[in-house]
């Protein structure tokens, strides 16, 4: 092996880890990203409605959202390479049942159960990673994993597009079979298992159905509020029940020896920071793509697969953005870079607001903003993801990174649901309702910008640690976590 100039060798060891992490992890982005292709096929074929359909994604990101604090905690208990195995193998079983469901109620069904491995599977996979790779080399490996991540969403409307023509709609979930038994087999041989020495007190046992209610409340009434109503009864009665269990959760972790949300982590002025920024970033990322898609389908009236081909630039550039500013976040820290990155998202949007006519003009008024939009957003994705953890002991990656996801998740909701309610009815078609949303997208970026570099420490993480950043309300990057060979 070549020693790197700065002398700090990654095992050959940590690269496989890795290959075999990011395998799962592109399983599951591709996973949701083909699901929107078949939506008109799968209707057709098991005769439902649109709202029946929509189901099939709403189930499965509540369920994510709402089991990652469990699935975090459960990790660190019992291990992170059991909870992963079993969370591909359990992934991968739903995706045939998937393919062979008879009715959209069964299928609803085992989306969700596909939901419960999928939602173990970025907590554990991630801390499996950072557990191998040395701290000076961690946010390279974040990058690599956010780039297969970005590839996933980018091949994926393609990719469903081609196995649905070949295959028929079922054809999208099995044929993610072999991949997903190809992961436990080569998991079982490459990965070590690790888990908290001392995390050995009992589980919460009210505090964990109260997180997963929580969680799921909140984002259910957020993502169904634009079918059921912003004011209708339902719509707030769910709200108030998940805002009023949320308090308590964090109320039920203080006091207890093994909460299921560790708060101690927010004590770590890298994590509390960068978490906050996810606030504001997770309302504009998911917001902005389905804007854009919106964009180009209702007010340029652009058919899906002009539309998929329309939107490919801005995946595809974030690939190449997060696969290099992973490694200059080693050397720089993530403090300018997530700043730089989310300036980038606003400049896109910003483009937008100035150019974007209700005219077609792809060449000059859209496809610069996607490349801006793909680079900012491969920056800043690829920073948010490892910022909260770039000071954490490697007892806390999982139950950090849980955390940190479940608050993305959330926003995700929010901010979907920001762009719809201001785009109003039937507005997607109208010019004259964009200047709102572009404006939601534009303060949000800004803000998680704004954020990160006002607040977040400076340097790298790797140097923070060679200081003694603990004075600063960090923690040391070691760890108490004890290893064994898998």
């Amino acid at each position: 092996m070549r020693r790197p100039r700065d002398g700090v060798e990654v095992p050959r060891r940590a690269w496989v880890v890795l290959a075999v992490v990011c395998i799962s992890i592109f399983l599951v982005v591709i996973d949701a990203s083909i699901v929107n292709v078949a939506f008109p096929t799968i209707g057709a074929d098991l005769n439902t409605t649109d709202a029946t359909l929509s189901w099939i994604l709403t189930a499965y990101n509540v369920t994510v959202a709402s089991l990652l604090l469990l699935a975090g905690r459960t990790a660190d208990r019992l291990g992170r390479k059991r909870v992963f195995l079993v969370s591909v193998a359990v992934f991968t079983v739903a995706s045939l049942l998937c393919s062979l469901a008879p009715t959209a109620g069964s299928l609803i069904g085992f989306r969700v159960l596909k939901a419960v491995g999928g939602s173990a599977i970025f907590p554990s996979s991630l801390a499996l990673v950072l557990t191998e790779f040395p701290v000076e080399r961690r946010s390279a490996a974040v990058g690599i994993w956010s780039a297969v991540a970005g590839f996933g969403g980018a091949v994926g409307p393609s990719a469903g597009a081609l196995l649905i023509e070949l295959f028929g709609w079922r054809g999208i979930f099995w044929a993610t079979v072999p991949f997903g038994a190809a992961v436990v087999v080569l998991g079982r041989r490459y990965l070590t298992e690790t888990r908290v020495a001392t995390d050995d007190g009992r589980l919460d046992v009210i505090g964990v159905p109260v997180s997963v209610l929580g969680v799921a409340l909140v984002l259910l009434a957020v993502v169904q509020a634009e079918h059921w109503g912003y004011t209708s009864a339902r719509t707030i009665t769910l709200a108030g029940v998940g805002l009023v269990l949320l308090p308590f959760l964090v109320w039920r972790s203080r006091r207890h020896p093994s909460p299921v949300l560790d708060l101690s982590l927010f004590g770590i002025r890298s994590f509390r920071v960068a978490t906050f920024a996810t606030l504001f970033f997770g309302c504009a990322f998911l917001g902005g793509f389905f804007l854009n898609s919106l964009l180009l389908q209702r007010l340029w009236d652009w058919p899906v697969w002009k539309t998929g081909l329309g939107l490919s630039p801005s995946p595809l550039m974030s690939v190449v953005a997060s696969w290099w500013v992973g490694r200059a976040a080693d050397r720089l820290g993530h403090r300018w870079l997530t700043a730089a990155g989310s300036g980038l998202c606003v400049a896109a949007f910003a483009w937008q607001f100035w150019r974007v006519g209700a005219v077609a003009d792809y060449v000059s008024d859209f496809l610069p903003s996607m490349l801006m939009l793909g680079a900012g957003a491969g920056m800043a994705i690829t920073c948010i993801t490892a910022a909260p953890l770039a000071d954490l002991g490697s007892d806390q990656f999982a139950m950090g990174n849980a955390t940190a996801r479940t608050v993305q998740q959330l926003c995700y909701g929010v901010g979907v649901a920001a762009v719809v309610a201001l785009l109003g009815a039937g507005g997607a078609a109208d010019l004259a309702r964009y200047p709102y949303a572009w404006t939601w997208l534009i303060c949000a970026y800004g803000l998680a910008g704004l954020t990160m570099a006002l607040f977040y420490p400076s340097g790298s993480a790797a140097g923070r640690a060679a200081d003694g950043a603990g004075a600063t309300g960090t923690a040391s990057p070691t760890g108490r976590t004890r290893n064994r060979q898998g």
